[in-house]
Order: C-alpha cells, then sequence, then structure tokens
C-alpha cells in the first residue's frame, strides 16, 4: 500500500516538473488568429482534405474549376539547361548508367575531371 502511494506521488511530482519544464521559454504553438487565418486561406484555395476520398484528395484536386489555380514558379530557360549539363559533362558530375550504386563519372575516373 504504501509503495503504491509513494509510487504515485513520485508519478505526480515527475508530471508536474515535466509540465512546468515545458511551459519556461518553449513556444506554445500557433495563435488562434493563426489558425483561423490558415483555415480561411485553405477553405479559399480548397487545400482540405476530403473525408472518404480514395487517397485523401483535396477539395482543389476534385472540383479545379471551383478554386483558383496554383501559381507554378517558372521553370529553367532553355539555355540554363544546357549551360547545366555543359558543366556536368565538363566535371563529369553524370551517373553512369548500368553503373551498381549510381556512381558519376568523375569517382570512377577522378584524374579525367578537374577537382571540386
Amino acid at each position: 500500500m504504501i509503495r503504491n502511494t509513494l509510487s504515485i506521488l513520485t508519478l505526480a511530482v515527475a508530471t508536474l516538473a515535466a509540465g512546468n519544464a515545458l511551459a519556461d521559454g518553449v513556444p506554445m504553438g500557433k495563435t488562434r488568429a493563426q489558425v483561423v487565418a490558415e483555415l480561411e486561406e485553405a477553405q479559399r484555395t480548397g487545400d482540405i482534405v476530403l473525408p472518404g476520398t480514395p487517397g485523401g484528395r483535396k477539395l482543389n484536386e476534385l472540383y479545379p474549376e471551383r478554386y483558383p489555380a496554383k501559381a507554378v514558379p517558372p521553370g529553367k530557360t532553355r539555355a540554363q539547361v544546357i549551360a547545366e549539363l555543359e558543366e556536368a559533362q565538363r566535371t563529369g558530375d553524370i551517373v553512369v548508367s548500368g553503373n551498381v550504386g549510381g556512381r558519376k563519372l568523375n569517382e570512377l575516373y577522378p584524374d579525367r575531371y578537374p577537382k571540386k
């Protein structure tokens, strides 16, 4: 009986100490206003998972005509891609096909390429 009481008392003290430690200097998360703003934005854009849909699809995926299109960041230009390819060829930073482990040319033949 005393042993159980001692165990319960120890657990209670440890829980209080842990709670106080967490409350000191640790941010508690988002404010109510932040949560409400995120919810409103998700409702506006349809970025909410519809329960019961296969794979947990979002409203904007099921009904894209009802929501504004997401902005797509611009991709690289053709010139940028060609420049990256030429740099990779120059430095040997290209994976050799059929190579176990996916090693690059500059790893297989370090003497043929400039050091990084």
